[in-house]
């Protein structure tokens, strides 16, 4: 019986990585369509494409482990954690913060409309729920929170070093320095890394993150 449950989360895991791999080419597209190269400056397409590739490397991870009679590596893990965290919260970002500032049809067109649908939904979904139901291991110090702040610290950095030198306008309401000022532009990213410390610290809870001894 444990050894149909560890193939199983294994096939599931692969299914859900390789989910993400294969729709980051038919999303990717759809944004470039209305954005071009500025698509770059947004959170969610950095991050998903990070994901995109962390995926097909858990998926090659665990199609090569039944093989080595090794555990996946605690790198590849980590890395997924990473992207998982990075993804869980431009979901919430778009719920909680973008929805409501767009208005009415902000959480429709949000998660439901052309490559958003990909990047702020099933994507986020489908990492989360593979990290928490099939990738259990190897366990995570909590140590590994902290590295899932990493890409939003340098995404902040320096997309606040663009807006105040006027390179970039955005692209979120909260980054725009010159409408909003430093002071209320530093509130809301160090808000935003709040609450992405929070998350991970959830998400490494509920994926079985183990403490240090």
């Amino acid at each position: 019986m444990q050894k149909f449950r560890t193939v199983a989360c294994r096939l599931l895991s692969i299914a859900c990585n390789l989910f993400i791999m294969c729709v980051e080419p038919i999303a990717l597209p759809m944004s470039w369509s209305w954005g071009q190269e500025g698509i770059f400056t947004f959170y969610t397409e950095d991050c998903n494409i990070f994901a995109a590739c962390v995926c097909a490397l858990m998926a090659a991870g665990q199609l090569v482990c039944p093989f080595t009679g090794r555990e996946l590596p605690r790198w590849l893990k980590q890395l997924k954690f990473v992207a998982a965290s990075c993804l869980l919260l431009t979901f919430l970002t778009v719920v909680f913060v973008l929805a409501p500032i767009y208005g009415p049809d902000g959480l429709y067109v949000g998660l439901c409309t052309s490559s958003m649908l990909y990047h702020h939904l099933l994507n986020p979904l489908a990492a989360v729920l593979s990290l928490v139901l099939f990738e259990r291991e190897p366990r995570l110090p909590r140590r590994a929170i902290l590295w899932a702040l990493v890409p939003t610290v340098l995404y902040g950095g320096t997309l606040l070093a663009l807006n105040l030198r006027g390179t970039v306008d955005g692209p979120y309401p909260f980054l725009q320095v010159q409408v909003n000022g430093v002071p209320v532009t530093l509130a809301w990213l160090l808000g935003i890394l709040l609450l992405n410390a929070l998350y991970a610290a959830v998400l490494w809870k509920v994926s079985g993150g183990r403490k240090e001894a």
